[in-house]
């Protein structure tokens, strides 16, 4: 599943059958991220909203062939959404903010199961007298075994960059997990290997990658270092099967620009792999397919922001293949079905 300007397309690989899914979409097909979506682990559902005149929608459409059917309408806005491993609910934060001033006056999380469709609140809070201190809160990703999510909250438009924490998913309680690490960006969570990939907290001009192992509340042990030091570091992506990691390894250039190319990198302690090396690309936001051989991925002109496709790294032959040339940020299935 990917963009192509302000739809969503569906691509076979193996047939190269791509179809339009959804269109509408505010903001998709640019440089800004637009209305979120999320493809299930499973390729059974997408999930789609539509932020739009202070209301969020929610939608899923039932693949392949289903047209969207939303479910829900809220008040505020939704940013992302988590599927669960087992591709049963979906969790979403909606945050709703004084229209005049921006200041946010409610937060809650919530669950939706798509098979009952039953929403459930996990966490609701209201910011109404003006001396309340403001807490965002937004999220990170489940926790491997689906019985937690994590989610970070900080000061409300503040540089805090917030804390870390596991939101269990039946009894809404939370946990401290850290404050000196957030879930890096992408698909930052592997059920297969029950590891996360890890930021810290800004250091300078480096961002480099952690690893960790996570227990079944979220409690995070035996942090290190994937990267190395002096790396800097955007979305990344876990292979299902948990043996690699691919990443978006940024470099400074002139002018306060970045180089963005595509890294191969090992919890075994195997040394770096550049994947993608053309200058005239930044790669961006990349996932594995199901059967872990190919890696997909957008480009955008390295001189403008300008989308140029959506492409394949193949692991047999390392060559590098156009799928679309209008598509961008693409999400994959993480199971064969």
């Amino acid at each position: 599943m990917y963009e192509r300007g302000n739809e969503l397309w569906s691509l076979a690989l193996a047939a190269r059958d791509a179809r339009r899914v959804a269109e509408g979409l505010q903001g998709s097909g640019t440089f800004d991220m637009g209305d979120p979506w999320a493809l299930a682990p499973d390729g059974r559902y997408l999930a789609l909203v539509r932020n739009a005149e202070g209301q969020a929608a929610l939608s899923f459409v039932a693949l392949p062939g289903g047209r969207p059917q939303v479910v829900a309408r809220y008040p505020g806005r939704i940013d992302a959404l988590y599927w669960s491993h087992d591709a049963a609910q979906v969790a979403f934060v909606i945050n709703r903010r004084d229209e005049r001033t921006g200041d946010l006056l409610e937060a809650s999380l919530r669950l939706y199961n798509v098979a009952r469709q039953r929403e459930v609140t996990l966490y609701q809070e209201t910011f109404t007298d003006p001396s309340t201190v403001r807490q965002e809160m937004w999220l990170e990703g489940w926790v491997p075994g689906n019985g937690a999510l994590y989610v970070a909250q900080a000061m409300d438009r503040t540089d805090d960059p917030g804390t870390l924490y596991a939101l269990d998913a039946a009894s809404g309680q939370f946990r401290l997990i850290s404050s000196d690490y957030s879930l890096k960006g992408g698909q930052a969570v592997s059920p297969a290997v029950s590891r996360v990939l890890l930021r810290g907290r800004s250091t300078g001009r480096t961002s480099p990658l952690y690893v960790a192992r996570a227990a079944p509340d979220g409690t995070l042990s035996d942090i290190a270092l994937l990267s190395p030091e002096d790396w800097i570091v955007g979305a990344v992506a876990w292979r299902p099967d948990g043996q690699e990691v691919v990443a978006e390894r940024l470099e400074a250039e002139a002018h306060g620009t970045f180089a963005g190319h595509l890294w191969l990198l090992a919890p075994g302690g195997s040394e770096p792999r550049q994947l993608t090396t053309d200058p005239s690309f930044r790669e961006e936001q990349p996932v594995w397919t199901a059967d872990g051989r190919q890696i997909i991925f957008g480009r955008w002109l390295a001189a403008q922001p300008q989308p140029a496709g959506l492409w394949a790294w193949d692991s047999s032959t390392a060559e590098v293949t156009l799928l679309d040339e209008a598509g961008v940020r693409p999400q994959a299935a993480g199971k064969v079905r």
